[in-house]
């Protein structure tokens, strides 16, 4: 999943494999591409930005479809190809193309602020746990706003994807539709952070520390079957239409609605 650890990990692979490297051909669906050598690829959140030295950055954002992928030497798109919208030609390190890529624009590298700026906190930055009081903050600032919609609004706090916010308020024993303003914002924050923090350094989205086939995760895509802690079939709803009501899954045992009874 395109989550903060996932584009950090490709992040790494990428400047690991192209890092320093020059361009010698490339095409981008709007034209405008200067070439030039690879600087850095960096993560900001959901968010990936290639930084090249003529100045120019290429800011994508993978969403559910999109993915970067390298090709071998002399790779070019066929007509068959699955909607290519670039490709960046790095000689005998291969080829890189964008696949079916939902955003993906070209900013000069000193104006990264117009795709990213209004981001809020990054979880995996080096910097998170100075800046994590005021993500907290941030979360709960609308209090009457559902707790797992505001920790996915990324000017919030950034990096934090469904699954995470889905499996860490299980693991916090939070009813995912809770009041922002009576959870303890900081708590779950901390919490998430450590658990995406560990799967980065794994190489894994497990929550649940078990790498082996539909034992990854805690309640994350098994509506109907029994929790893993208490047995209670996992509960559901699916998405709505606002931008951050997304699909939703909890053990109404393991994270109750603290709404009194009516």
């Amino acid at each position: 999943m395109a989550e903060g650890d996932s584009i950090r990990r490709l992040a790494a692979r990428l400047n690991a494999s192209l890092g320093g490297r020059d361009v010698v051909a490339a095409q981008f669906w709007r034209g405008g591409f200067e070439g030039g050598r690879l600087l850095t690829v960096a993560a900001a959140g959901k968010h990936l930005l290639m930084r090249f030295s003529g100045g120019q950055t290429v800011h994508s954002h993978l969403r559910m479809q999109g993915s970067w992928r390298i090709h071998r030497p002399g790779w070019r798109p066929g007509p068959a190809t699955d909607r290519i919208r670039a490709w960046f030609d790095f000689g005998p390190a291969g080829v890189l193309a964008a696949h079916a890529m939902p955003v993906l624009q070209l900013l000069p590298t000193a104006r990264e602020d117009l795709a990213v700026g209004h981001l809020g906190p990054d979880i995996l930055a080096e910097q998170w746990p100075r800046q994590r009081p005021a993500a907290a903050t941030a979360v709960a600032a609308d209090p009457g706003r559902r707790i797992r919609e505001a920790l996915l609004d990324q000017r919030n706090v950034c990096g934090i994807g469904n699954l995470w916010a889905v499996e860490g308020l299980f693991v916090a024993g939070v009813w995912p539709h809770t009041p922002a303003g009576a959870v303890d914002a900081d708590r779950v924050l901390e919490l998430i952070g450590r658990m995406m923090r560990l799967g980065l350094r794994n190489g894994s989205q497990s929550t649940t520390g078990d790498l082996r086939r539909g034992r990854t995760h805690w309640v994350y895509g098994r509506y109907r079957r029994p929790c893993r802690r208490c047995a209670t079939p996992v509960a559901f709803v699916p998405a709505g239409p606002g931008p951050y009501d997304r699909e939703t899954w909890w053990c109404p045992f393991c994270q109750p609605d603290p709404s009194p009874p009516v």
